[in-house]
């Protein structure tokens, strides 16, 4: 059993990150005046709709995916809310709370849970640490949140700023919480300066370790990603396979690689995995953090076209 522990959907982007964010058509996003590849050309009208996302992981042999948000992106609470109503099978969906606003954070963590239930919250961190006064993890509004979160058992998923700067701060919130469940994003930032101590975080015994973007961070490499295979050795040898989880980041990866290729390193290499550490990375960890149960009928990779003799 397969799960992607880290992908996007929406439904219109609307976001800021200090810029304002716009889809525009054939994959295009503008920040600012600045113009991207945001997201992969086939997405013609600027949307990453669940049926984009089930057709890649129905192909690819996937049976689940957990759905993250971003600032990046805009709060796509409503049409998340829908997806998980739609397919609780395939989909794990967090909410987004604008957390550089803690003023209002009360009031809107509990109009988000009363209207949507979510089982799972969002905290894009990074976007945090150019905040005027600065907003640091263990402010007590956020501290709040956190307790309110423990008490009804949801899950926290985190994205921190590259190397150690929100470390020493996450680890107090994890300790302050401990029945609290954390998920880390992007593999600790591997292979940027001060990963192995933002990895580290995955010794706290609720903290998880979720590698959406690896290939990313080691796009410049190519398939099959030698540096993000090193990391998971690295990985595994500090916190352990069990702590660790698959994550694709569909659909942003998918500008540079194909789906099956942001899984396949995984997969095809990591010799020194052994199969039950293969097979908790590559879904058994995520299963049972966020309830996913085994599909009723197994999930198995399509044989391609361009296989046929």
């Amino acid at each position: 059993m397969i799960i992607d522990a880290h992908i996007h959907l929406w439904d219109k982007v609307d976001g800021n990150v200090g810029l304002p964010v716009k889809a525009h058509r054939n994959g295009i996003i503008s920040i600012g005046e600045s113009r991207y590849v945001g997201m992969p050309p086939l997405l013609l009208d600027g949307r990453c709709p669940y049926e984009a996302a089930l057709a890649v992981m129905d192909a690819a042999g996937v049976a689940a995916a957990v759905v993250t948000q971003e600032y990046l992106d805009g709060n796509q609470n409503e049409y998340l809310a829908e997806i998980q109503k739609l397919y609780p099978e395939r989909f794990f969906v967090h909410g987004l709370l604008e957390f550089r606003q803690p003023y209002s954070l009360e009031e809107e963590f509990s109009a988000v849970n009363e209207r949507y239930g979510f089982k799972g919250i969002k905290l894009p961190a990074s976007y945090m640490t150019d905040t005027e006064p600065r907003i640091y993890l263990t402010d007590k509004r956020l501290m709040n949140i956190f307790e309110k979160m423990e008490r009804r058992g949801m899950i926290l998923s985190v994205d921190l700023e590259y190397g150690d700067a929100q470390v020493d701060k996450m680890r107090e919130v994890a300790r302050a919480f401990p029945d609290l469940i954390i998920t880390i994003g992007h593999f600790a930032m591997a292979g940027r300066d001060g990963w192995l101590k933002q990895l580290s975080l995955g010794e706290e015994a609720n903290v998880y370790i979720e590698s959406g973007g690896i290939t990313w961070l080691f796009r410049h490499e190519g398939p099959p990603f030698p540096g993000a295979q090193e990391a998971f050795r690295m990985a595994v040898e500090v916190v352990g396979a069990e702590k660790l989880m698959w994550g694709s980041d569909f659909p942003r990866t998918l500008v540079d690689f194909t789906y099956e290729q942001t899984l396949d390193f995984l997969i095809g290499g990591c010799d020194y995995l052994t199969a039950d550490q293969r097979s908790a990375i590559l879904g058994g960890t995520a299963a049972k953090l966020f309830g996913f149960d085994e599909p009723s009928t197994e999930m198995k990779r399509l044989p391609k076209i361009t296989e046929l003799d």
